[in-house]
């Protein structure tokens, strides 16, 4: 089926509909928000009334996105039967949560709009382009083709541009990543002329850093452990590091890319210890390593060059079998 065609679909399932619900991934990043904010402003627009939830709620670092404040953590009530859910950004239905996974499983209409590799096509109609660079240009795509059918240009207003625009953004790394295409570029430039300003979406997303979050940063690369003549790097960060420094779990969140960026590095692993599990980053250099599918044997999943998963046993146990991984995918170029 082609885009076109699924864009159709997805378009008229939402036209028929007076409600709908949109979720995004728990631990949500600047593509979650903004491609399940941008898309619930703009169906507003359109007289449908629509309501955000994810499992994390709000996260403050991402208050510059327009309604993540808003984005609620408590269970939606029951879906009526004409009502539609659309999920955002997630690569397999687990990645809305424990406590969202029943309410997705029971709903019977289920739109899935992403852009990870290998995604489960978990929804009735599913629009997945792997490789696109963010579920956010995925949603600007849709409510371009929506604006045309209608004869509209009032669907993506400044606040649903600046949602779509932080979300493109955050998943090129400022359109450093691969993922960034020529189409791409359009949809910032048309976001831009929309009324979305990149020069206060990246100060927020990426320049306003604590200083006990410039301190946790500090020490993790000063401890970081350099394997396999160079080209594998692990940063760790523990509970304790977290409470000694008042930092917090997200402080740490760009210290996968800082490491994969030393020279020579081609993987890079982040190990942040949170309350009752370890969250792993992965990252790869220009795509040298599939770490999706590296994530993917632990029950994660992610991109070629990024990817991510949990993991509840011992850290020892976590970096053994991990660095296996790597050095056989770092030797013959496949995980």
């Amino acid at each position: 089926m082609s885009n076109g065609s699924v864009i159709d679909d997805v378009l008229d399932l939402l036209h028929s509909s007076k409600r709908a619900v949109v979720l995004s991934h728990t631990s949500p990043d600047a593509d979650a928000y903004g491609s399940s904010c941008g898309l619930a402003a703009a169906l507003k627009q359109l007289g449908i009334s629509v309501v955000v939830y994810n499992e994390s709620g709000f996260v403050p670092r991402y208050a510059v996105i327009p309604g993540a404040k808003d984005v609620s953590a408590t269970i939606p009530p029951p879906l009526a039967e004409d009502d539609v859910l659309v999920v955002c950004d997630c690569g397999a239905l687990e990645r809305v949560g424990e406590l969202l996974v029943p309410y997705v499983r029971a709903a019977k209409k289920v739109i899935n709009i992403d852009h990870h590799n290998a995604n489960t096509n978990f929804g009735q109609i599913n629009y997945v382009v792997d490789g696109a660079s963010s579920t956010s240009e995925l949603v600007f795509n849709l409510l371009k083709e929506a604006e045309h059918r209608l004869s509209r240009n009032d669907i993506i207003t400044s606040d649903v541009a600046a949602c779509l625009l932080a979300g493109i953004i955050g998943d090129t790394g400022s359109f450093r990543y691969q993922s960034t295409s020529a189409k791409t570029f359009l949809a910032a430039h048309d976001l831009m002329e929309r009324g979305a300003r990149p020069d206060q979406l990246t100060q927020e997303l990426f320049a306003n850093h604590s200083l006990p979050a410039i301190k946790l940063q500090a020490e993790a690369m000063i401890n970081i452990n350099i394997l396999n003549n160079g080209a594998f790097a692990e940063v760790t960060v523990t509970q304790e590091m977290l409470k000694r420094l008042g930092a917090e779990l997200l402080d740490a969140d760009s210290l996968a890319e800082r490491a994969r960026d030393i020279e020579g590095v081609n993987v890079s692993v982040l190990f942040k210890q949170d309350v009752d599990m370890w969250r792993v980053s992965l990252r790869s250099r220009l795509g040298a390593v599939d770490v999706a599918a590296i994530a993917q044997s632990f029950g994660g999943g992610g991109h070629k060059p990024a990817a991510a998963f949990r993991w509840r046993k011992g850290l020892d146990l976590l970096k053994s079998e991990l660095r296996d991984k790597v050095s056989n995918a770092l030797s013959t170029g496949h995980a």
